[in-house]
């Protein structure tokens, strides 16, 4: 064999651009190249894909030198040379094979004949055919090329390529792409002609279709399709579900690429059982400091609420909508933000949420929150305020009060045996008092609360191993309050001393000040133990609090934001008993826990055992309402908290609440989870007693004692089993059922999934129970129908998953 290396620098004549050739015909923005969503068959499917090559950093490929191997080579007269047998062109990562090649010095015209082969890192094209190519133009011209793209399933057929302009438009005739393994095509896209001018961000293609296996079953007379990295307008797959209450759902979008930082969704979704519903979604970024998008749903008549106005007479008509608003606004380097949270439902419309699921909203306790917020934040103190409205989405439910507007400003300060910290809060609570005279609901108190409170924390021992904090905290609150007189009947009865007597709230000025401190310490204590079989570290962490809050009676201040915290281990070391400001609990209580830690050689955490309780010198005399039983109870519930990570495939969780005076658990929950590579399986339980947690509507309090069980497990190589059941056990309630089945081949997938779920009704409060049936077809790196998840998630409509384990890993 003869070599030869070139003194001069050119590049090597073909440079195919077949990556961009055959795309999604749907409107999309991600780019045709990108690896497309991949099953479990990862490692079986694409070990045939070529890894990605790139030249090395700083170098250009096309001033690498070329060296050009053959077993002859000819000089004839003019200029021309020929090389025959095993031909082999290097240029850098650039390869290009052929049995024949010739090069015309003169005319710079190159061509080559069989087993051609050309590799550039990004793509591989072979062809048994012809290569015709100019050096100088970049002119080529390819018979029968084969392309596989390097790092993506994406490879396809040419009969003839023809590229000009330096290789900015490329013509393919008799096309074909797909994403399927060699032997497996379960779809191929096949066009009869396809231009691609690579200084446009679109391509076109004439005489499109889709093969399922030799079948067509889609044709495409004209398509264009994205062959860079950028959106375009168009139509987007269709979605379709079916369901108990809605009937056939079916969706179809419409994508408008208005600009770079602009775009908007349109889509109609028809429902058999209720109409047809407009949605449109606005997005803009007009700059990476000011994001934002609108989104608007109308459905002018509801078929349902011919056969329901008897619940709801102010949606007798049947028209129903939403809109929602999202901004977020940066200033002065981040340090100023602003941001709006908007959404809302028609008034009274109390089961839209129930009804549609629109995937947008914050919905806090079956109240839809609208705020506007606005901060100025620093290293030591910040500045924010909002304002805050809410649309209740419970007919029975009392409207909350609004802040408008709050104004919260914290400065903190660290010395060398101090922290300091101060909050100060301004606080206006209003009540639409018309909507709730309107809806014959009474009026409500309103008030202006002023809040502000110094803390000091000096601590009395730092040391490796032990800690010991005092804090020092002064608060002064000050309410300026109106009592209406034909205050809501709900109101009166809250402030109602239970033994009798006149409301307790106070119209005019009401002060409050209260002085608390804390003392706070802690220990580590360590031991090198066995776990296993293999060493671990072992540790017993036992902390203490005491907390001295005097007492002052506070039923004449309304409340407004507060509610009774969640009893459990972390609560007893808090400096609260009560969420919010409108009471401050008295205090004289002593915590104690301790906290037992395994850590495995790799210092992974895989047991943490806690338990705790609080003990009152004094019992807490401060309620959250005057119509509340004051406890005597001196003893918190005794709470426990459990993780453990067993070995690398069990993990387990408990949690338990019970109260020493009644003797009885007063809330736990529990979870056994099963892990091996794709399997998962968790076993879990939870219980609150007298939850008011009622799925029968029987009108009495009960207890939230369901258990639940999830699975996702692969049947073999491409059956994929799911689901997950929830069961109310006092109450005899299937709470949630899902089963899902998906196939999932090289590809393509196909997902089926079934739900039954209960719903209460937000009018009448009557549970209602709603199935619905998705399935999503998808061709791998072409696109999907359907609707649902693609994958095999285990959330249902009524509780998503929870992994409950919180261990540390190093």
């Amino acid at each position: 064999m003869t070599k030869w290396t070139l003194g001069y620098s050119c590049p090597i004549a073909l440079t195919i651009s077949l990556v961009p050739a055959l795309s999604p015909l749907m409107a999309q923005a991600a780019p045709l190249n990108a690896p497309p969503a991949t099953g479990i068959l990862d490692s079986l499917c694409y070990d045939y894909v070529p890894k990605i090559e790139k030249p090395s950093a700083g170098q250009d490929a096309n001033a690498q030198p070329v060296e050009v191997d053959a077993d002859r080579l000819e000089a004839k007269q003019g200029g021309t040379a020929v090389y025959e047998g095993d031909v082999k062109v290097r240029q850098g990562v650039r390869k290009f094979d052929s049995d024949y090649a010739q090069l015309d010095q003169k005319s710079r015209d190159v061509i080559a004949i069989g087993n051609i082969y050309y590799n550039d890192g990004q793509i591989t094209v072979t062809s048994d055919k012809t290569l015709k190519s100019n050096l100088d133009t970049k002119n080529s011209e390819l018979e029968e090329g084969k392309y596989q793209v390097h790092g993506s399933p994406v490879r396809g057929f040419a009969e003839k390529v023809t590229m000009t302009n330096n290789n900015q438009n490329i013509t393919l005739e008799g096309a074909q792409y797909t994403t399927c393994p060699p032997g497996q095509e379960a779809w191929t896209l096949k066009a009869g002609s396809i231009d691609i001018d690579q200084s446009e961000v679109f391509g076109e293609a004439w005489n499109a279709s889709l093969w399922l296996y030799d079948y067509p079953v889609f044709y495409f007379p004209y398509i264009n399709f994205p062959i860079k990295d950028e959106r375009k307008t168009g139509l987007l797959y269709p979605g379709y579900t079916q369901s108990s209450k809605n009937g056939m759902d079916i969706t179809q979008p419409f994508y408008w690429n208005i600009a770079p930082n602009y775009d908007a969704t349109i889509t109609s979704r028809f429902m058999d059982r209720r109409g047809l519903m407009e949605q449109v979604e606005f997005r803009y970024m007009p700059d990476p400091a000011h994001v934002g998008s609108l989104y608007f749903e109308n459905l002018a008549d509801d078929k349902q609420y011919d056969e329901t106005a008897s619940l709801n007479q102010h949606l007798s008509d049947g028209h129903r909508y939403l809109l929602s608003a999202r901004h977020t606004s940066m200033f002065m380097d981040n340090a100023m933000r602003v941001s709006v949270d908007y959404t809302k439902v028609r008034d009274q419309d109390y089961n839209y949420f129930n009804d549609f699921t629109p995937k947008v909203g914050t919905q806090v306790d079956n109240q839809l929150q609208q705020s506007l917020k606005a901060g100025y934040y620093q290293q030591n103190w910040n500045l924010d305020a909002e304002v805050r409205t809410y649309q209740i989405l419970l007919a029975s439910a009392q409207q909350p009060h609004e802040l408008m507007p709050r104004i919260n400003h914290n400065y903190y300060q660290q010395g060398n045996w101090y922290d300091l910290a101060w909050n100060t809060e301004l606080t206006n609570f209003g009540y639409n008092n018309d909507q709730a005279i309107e809806q014959n609901k009474g009026e409500a108190y309103t008030g202006t609360r002023v809040y502000t409170a110094p803390t000091l924390t000096i601590p009395l021992v730092d040391e490796a191993g032990y800690f010991l904090d005092s804090q020092y905290k002064l608060m002064y609150t000050r309410y300026d309050q109106t009592v209406p007189d034909q205050m809501s009947s709900t109101f009166t009865n809250r402030f109602t001393p239970r033994e009798g007597g006149d409301v307790t709230l106070e119209e005019g000025t009401i002060t409050r000040v209260l002085p608390s401190f804390r003392l706070k310490g802690g220990m580590t204590f360590e031991r090198d133990q066995q776990w296993f079989g293999e060493g671990a570290n072992h540790t017993l962490e036992p902390e203490f609090q005491y907390l001295y809050v005097p007492y002052k009676d506070q039923d004449n201040i309304g409340v407004y934001d507060s509610t009774t915290m969640r009893q459990d281990y972390y609560s007893l070391f808090s400096d609260r008993r009560f969420a919010g400001l409108d009471r401050i609990s008295d205090s004289n209580r002593l915590s104690l826990g301790v906290t037992t830690r395994i850590y495995d050689p790799a210092g992974d955490e895989r047991i943490r055992l806690a338990v705790a309780q609080a003990f009152d010198f004094v019992a807490p005399r401060v309620k959250l309402y005057s119509s509340d039983e004051l406890s005597t109870n001196t003893r918190s519930p005794l709470s426990f908290e459990g993780d453990a990570k067993i070995n690398e495939q069990w993990y387990a969780h408990a949690g338990a609440q019970y109260d020493m005076e009644q003797r009885q658990i007063s809330s736990a929950n529990s979870a056994l989870e099963y892990r091996h590579e794709k399997l998962i399986s968790q076993l879990n339980h939870r219980f609150v007693r007298d939850a008011n947690y009622d799925l029968d509507h029987k009108g009495q309090v009960t207890d939230l004692n369901q258990i639940g069980l999830l699975l996702t497990t692969p049947l073999d190589d491409r059956w994929h089993l799911y689901g997950g059941y929830y069961q109310e056990l006092n109450q005899n309630v299937k709470v949630d059922r899902k089963v899902g089945l998906k196939y999932d081949s090289c590809c393509w997938s196909i997902n089926f999934n079934l739900e039954w779920v209960n719903t209460p009704d937000n009018v009448n409060l009557t549970p209602t129970s709603e199935r619905s049936l998705g399935i999503q077809f998808e061709m791998k790196g072409l696109g999907s129908v359907g609707t649902g998840s693609k994958g095999t998630s285990l959330d249902t409509e009524a509780l998503p998953y929870i992994r409950p384990f919180n261990l540390r890993d190093q």
